[in-house]
């Protein structure tokens, strides 16, 4: 009873916060109700009246369970008629029935007293009644409800005669009318051909043979007299042909990375000097011009000098004779960084410039540039961000005299001075470039003296520019942001919640309502927020967005063979474990099923010895209605032990093993009920019609699939505790995810572990692989298929490294390892590039953090000058940061011992110190003094 009463408590909450929040919403946007589609407002109210009377229900329960109840039920009753109301004054407002709809479908006012004769059209939503009807009524006064009930019933009588053919006038209007009015492809009444999801899954060549079989209109994809009233350009040739009859190839999308191989001119840059108001120093690129006519300075830099520009509206003609207006212009002080010479230069204020430049990286390391000469801009040939234009006024001011210039060329070409036949001129140190060209004399870099420095530019062998990109990037780096905030959260004590939220409460209810084991696999409902019967009107439309997604996905694949293979390779493996099947979108009832389709992309790992490639499912894609499938399912409560006191429990034991389930989330089955939200887009060619795969197991990429995943494991370790005690007690604390880490001081103890851990994982149909342990009997029994594999064999003896959530353990000498990330490249130094390598140390039981202090102490000091996140820091930092990451690479690999060996009859101690005397850190470190025949101490953490 008591617990009844609890779980009536519980839901009579979670129905008074949902009244409380439809409250708080309506009460703050009453005034712009109006704005809202009826069609919402009605959903709305009828949520609000469901959720309501579950209230008043409970309310009952309750009370005969607990006479005593003292819920206060007038306060909610008044926000409800209070919300009713409001609901129905704007649905009122509409000229529609206050009264509630039980499917939801806006019916006119019986007030009315104008009648429409019964015309089968469609609902009146169209574009073309609509600006019909703006042309038609007068402009000098409001539109009036019986104005527009006159004007529809003069429209369904022209088109109800139309249809009938009795009116010759109207047969044009007509004609649109009935043929838009279903689907030519598959004969569907409920959507026309350019909304079919069925004709937009076939290939262009099969949609363009079906428009010329039935003798459709290319433009509108409908059938007419005459020329087409539409004026549609494709969105891919920009022909004046719908887009989905256009069997031109497309333009790559923004996403698709290539390299342009062509573009082989250097134009010369520099770097220079400027000051802020202040009289802090900066260093920015200059690009210099002859042939413009004005300078040009971005905003960026006029931000961070903190000048203040005077207005100035010029029209500055480019190519094409195309206009670019600036209002706002700068006098700037720009000075040399190797002579004292300075130049006040009148620039324009302009956004951007122009793109990074060079474009590409270039190889300097086959020209050999004479020793005399400083570069203007040493980093010539690393593609950065240009922010100022120095034009032909100033350009020609700074070119120095001379009577030579060193020129560029290939190594098969003598520089023209030293061929000279005469021998009148002194010979000049000719700079050569080691090349595959034939010596085209196109190729040219030519070197000025000017007051800045030496400029380079010219024309470049092939060989030297190397594209930024040639194929798509294969490794997926993470947010800034995200990884400052992993790395902060390493750092962070271990805090235990106990209180639990309801929304948690009732993904927990959720759970062991639905949850089944049957022929040793589990099956669990998505955690949902709502009915899933309530969800099809919330959640919206997803799949052209998801369509637009998937052909962006299979551009990329296709320009990179490897990859489309291994992700080609993937869906297959899928699809063979009946972990998906094919789906015909035709079988979904769009009105009544709850249907969503979930974009996907590839995430690479390159240090996985088994899956470097996975495909995640992206479902926070938002849908027309701006909702997407995670916002509308719960978050469940971790059900695992923190990975801190996981790491902390492999310590103290002789002999371990550690594992990993494999296909985790795909071993488990979602009910078929809950299966339509979980569909994906796939095809192998693109001359084949797009297919829909239905995902039956737990997908990646949901809010729900972690839960479900590790609370399916929680069940297996309750429901077999008596019959596998060890196996449940390594399920319930020694594992993180997937990831098992197990350890005891008995050998028999760990086999008899190993052996119950396999058979209990067998039966919720889980199955284990990447087996290691510090002892080769431990898996003797295990098959060498199943055991971790390390990346170089086994010739060298002492190399038996392998990573286990993000610690690397050598598994013979069993020890942990500590070792600095890969080197920093000192010459690209800004804030993101130094946060993003302090975000890259990983080092949850803080055994480096004397060393990672030190960071802490650099990122303090970086977010203190407050500069942006792309600019270089101060040169005080520059040179303490180049001398950490220095001390880092010469650091040797820090080693310490696993185990802790300590047993019942030894007398230990925590022993625990901390400092907080420096202004910039504090820190603390706990270690363990055993007391055997000698004493020992080791460090727990920091």
């Amino acid at each position: 009873m008591e617990d009844e009463l609890s779980r009536k408590n519980v839901a009579r909450g979670y129905a008074k916060r949902t009244i409380t929040r439809l409250y708080q919403y309506l009460e703050a946007e009453e005034a712009n109700l109006l704005k809202n589609h009826v069609e919402e407002l009605m959903v709305r109210r009828d949520r609000l009246e469901k959720t309501f009377n579950e209230y008043e229900d409970l309310c009952k329960d309750i009370l005969h369970l607990n006479p005593k109840d003292e819920e206060c039920v007038d306060v909610v009753e008044e926000k409800f008629y209070k919300m009713v109301t409001m609901l129905n004054k704007a649905i009122a407002q509409r000229g529609f029935a206050p009264a509630s709809s039980t499917n939801s479908v806006a019916q006119p006012s019986v007030a009315a007293k104008t009648h429409l004769p019964p015309v089968d059209i469609q609902q009146f939503n169209d574009s073309f009644t609509t600006r019909a009807y703006q042309m038609d009524r007068s402009s000098d006064n409001k539109p009036s409800l019986e104005e527009f009930l006159q004007y529809l019933e003069k429209r369904a009588l022209a088109l109800e005669n139309a249809e009938q053919g009795h009116t010759a006038g109207n047969s044009r209007v007509a004609a649109l009318a009935t043929q838009g009015s279903s689907c030519s492809y598959c004969k569907s009444k409920e959507h026309k051909l350019f909304k079919c999801k069925k004709f937009y899954l076939l290939t262009a060549q099969e949609r363009i043979l079906f428009i010329e079989k039935n003798k459709l209109c290319i433009t509108c994809l409908g059938t007419h007299k005459g020329k087409c009233r539409f004026h549609f350009r494709c969105s891919d040739c920009k022909g004046c042909h719908n887009s989905l009859v256009c069997n031109s190839p497309a333009l790559a999308p923004p996403v698709t990375l290539t390299g342009n191989i062509d573009n082989n001119v250097l134009l010369p840059t520099a770097r220079v000097k400027v000051f802020s108001k202040n009289g802090r120093e900066y260093r920015i690129k200059a690009l210099l011009d002859s042939g413009s006519q004005v300078s040009l300075v971005t905003s960026k830099v006029i931000k961070i000098l903190g000048l203040t520009p005077t207005p100035n509206n010029t029209n500055i003609i480019g190519i094409s004779n195309t206009k670019n207006n600036t209002k706002y212009c700068i006098p700037l002080e720009v000075h040399s960084m190797h002579i004292p010479f300075k130049k006040i230069i009148n620039c324009h204020v302009v956004e951007n410039i122009t793109c990074k430049l060079p474009q590409s990286n270039i190889d300097i390391s086959k020209i050999h540039i004479p020793n005399n000469i400083t570069l203007a801009d040493e980093q010539f040939n690393v593609p950065s961000e240009i922010h100022i234009l120095i034009g032909a006024d100033v350009f020609f001011q700074t070119l120095l005299p001379s009577n030579q210039s060193v020129v560029v060329v290939p190594m098969n070409l003598s520089s023209p001075a030293a061929s000279d036949p005469h021998g009148s001129q002194q010979v000049l140190p000719t700079a050569s470039c080691h090349t595959t060209s034939q010596g085209s004399p196109g190729f040219e870099l030519h070197i000025f003296p000017t007051l800045f420095g030496h400029i380079i530019g010219g024309g470049l062998p092939v060989d030297l520019s190397k594209p930024s990109c040639h194929k798509v990037a294969l490794k997926c780096e993470l947010d800034i942001q995200k990884t400052i905030s992993q790395f902060w959260s390493y750092e962070k004590v271990p805090e235990l919640f106990h209180e639990k939220t309801s929304e948690q409460e009732l993904c927990e209810q959720i759970f062991q309502s639905s949850v089944k084991l049957e022929n040793n696999h589990f099956q669990v409902a998505l955690p949902l927020k709502l009915p899933l019967e309530d969800i099809n009107g919330i959640l919206g439309e997803s799949f052209h967005l998801a369509l637009k997604r998937f052909l962006n996905l299979e551009k990329k694949l296709h320009s990179n063979p490897n990859l489309f293979m291994q992700y080609q390779r993937f869906i297959h493996e899928y699809l063979s474990l009946n972990h998906g099947h094919y789906m015909d979108i035709e079988l979904y009832d769009i009105n009544k099923q709850a249907t969503y389709y979930l974009p996907h992309h590839a995430v690479i790992n390159e240090n996985s010895s088994t899956t470097r490639l996975r495909c995640v499912f992206d479902a926070s894609m938002k849908t027309d209605k701006k909702v997407s499938l995670n916002s509308l399912q719960l978050n469940g409560p971790v059900v695992q032990k923190d990975l801190f006191d996981i790491l902390m429990l492999f310590r103290f034991g002789k002999y371990t093993f550690t594992t990993d389930i494999k296909h985790m989330f795909r071993n488990i089955k979602i009910d078929p009920k809950f299966t339509s939200l979980q569909n994906i887009l796939w095809r192998d060619n693109p001359s084949e019609s797009i297919k829909c795969i239905r995902l039956d197991t737990v997908t990646y990429g949901l809010k729900s699939s972690s839960y479900l995943a590790t609370r399916c494991l929680k069940e297996l370790a309750i429901r077999y505790e008596n019959l596998y005690p060890l196996a449940s007690n390594i399920i319930n604390n020694h594992t993180y995810v997937d990831d098992i880490l197990y350890t005891d001081h008995d050998f028999n103890s760990v086999i008899t572990a190993r052996n119950q851990l396999r058979e209990i994982l067998s039966l919720g149909g889980f199955h284990t692989h990447k087996w290691a342990s510090n002892n080769k009997s431990i898996l003797s029994d295990i098959p060498q298929t199943e055991q971790q594999h390390f990346c170089s064999l086994d010739l060298q003896k002492d190399n038996f490294d392998m990573k286990a959530l993000g610690l690397r353990i050598n598994v013979i000498d069993d020890n942990f390892i500590i070792s600095s990330p890969e080197p920093f490249n000192p010459k690209e130094i800004t804030k993101r590039r130094i946060l993003n390598y302090i975000g890259r140390f990983y080092d949850p039981m803080g055994f480096a953090s004397p060393i990672i202090v030190t960071a802490k102490v650099i990122m303090q000091k970086l977010w203190l000058q407050n500069i942006d996140w792309n600019s270089t820091p101060p040169l005080n930092i520059q040179e303490e940061w180049l001398q950490f990451t220095a001390d880092l690479l010469a650091m040797e690999p820090i080693k310490l011992s696993r185990n802790i060996d300590i047993s019942e009859n030894d007398t230990a101690e925590l022993v625990g110190f901390a400092d907080a005397s420096s202004s910039t850190a504090y820190g603390c470190c706990v270690y363990l003094r055993v007391n055997k025949l000698e004493i020992r101490r080791q460090l727990l953490n920091s």
